[in-house]
């Protein structure tokens, strides 16, 4: 099997969905040691303030913030009486699929702020309306807008932790790779691509990442072969010059070791 690291800390799906609502600002809105232990609560501040109270910690919640609260999180709250906050606050569940996926979950931030997030408005307003219509097929589309909002939180997270120039420049070119896939970039072309020394562009990619940039250009052609063996419209030898090999025999081997099958293993029919 492979033996290259794909990150896979936040495998999970939306089991259940208990309720969204749209909170309109009221000066008297409090509550004091609330504490759910059957959802995750996610929440966005629309305009206001609010001040919580979490983990002996006080936090300031301001018009942008989105808000995250794991199961059994004990937290107090209280809207400012003079500027009272309005928001979406969405009730649900999930299933994870491995280990880590609780734990790395459970352990974002509980308020995040950022410019980045500027699609959050438009994603908990179609979440809202989608929800409150209940027509065909609403469930399915609800789970994947609250998917959408936890990728977009989980992004900004790792955007903090690694700083956002570098977090950014990295981004940049693993997009790059994947745009261009059939290409073979060296190391020097994309750290000057990103503005660094190789060294330092290899300890980034590979901590952001969870794999050098040679793997990752690995992980995506074999990943991108497999898909067309699987849609049954290529052969062996057409797949890997599809995605960019000129050595099939080479391609044969890389792709039983990231795998652990045969590229002929995939041919359906």
């Amino acid at each position: 099997m492979s033996n290259i690291h794909v990150q896979n800390d936040y495998d999970f799906n939306i089991s259940s969905i208990g309720n969204v609502y749209e909170r309109e600002p009221n000066p008297h809105w409090k509550y004091d040691r609330i504490v759910n232990h059957e959802a995750y609560i996610i929440a966005f501040c629309k305009d206001g303030e609010a001040l919580y109270g979490i983990n002996g910690k006080e936090i300031s919640v301001k018009k942008g913030d989105l808000l995250f609260f794991p199961k059994g999180l004990v937290r107090s709250a209280s809207s400012n009486p003079m500027n009272p906050w309005s928001f979406y606050t969405v009730a649900f569940d999930i299933q994870f699929l491995n280990e880590n996926s609780q734990e790395s979950l459970d352990r974002l931030d509980h308020v995040t702020r950022s410019p980045h997030l500027y699609r959050l408005p438009s994603l908990f307003a179609e979440l809202n309306l989608v929800w409150s219509g209940k027509r065909s097929g609403f469930v399915i589309k609800c789970k994947s807008i609250i998917m959408d909002i936890l990728y977009h939180l989980i992004k900004e997270q790792d955007r903090t932790i690694h700083g956002s120039a570098h977090y950014n420049a990295i981004e940049q070119t693993a997009n790059l790779i994947l745009s261009n896939y059939k290409n073979h970039f060296s190391i020097d072309e994309l750290a000057k691509l990103a503005d660094m020394s190789d060294s330092h562009f290899r300890l980034l990619f590979k901590k952001i990442t969870g794999m050098t940039a040679i793997q990752y250009q690995n992980h995506i052609r074999i990943n991108k072969a497999k898909d067309l063996l699987l849609s049954g419209e290529c052969n062996v030898t057409e797949a890997a010059l599809s995605v960019g090999f000129q050595d099939i025999y080479y391609f044969s081997r890389l792709f039983k070791k990231l795998t652990g099958a045969n590229p002929s293993d995939y041919i359906t029919g």
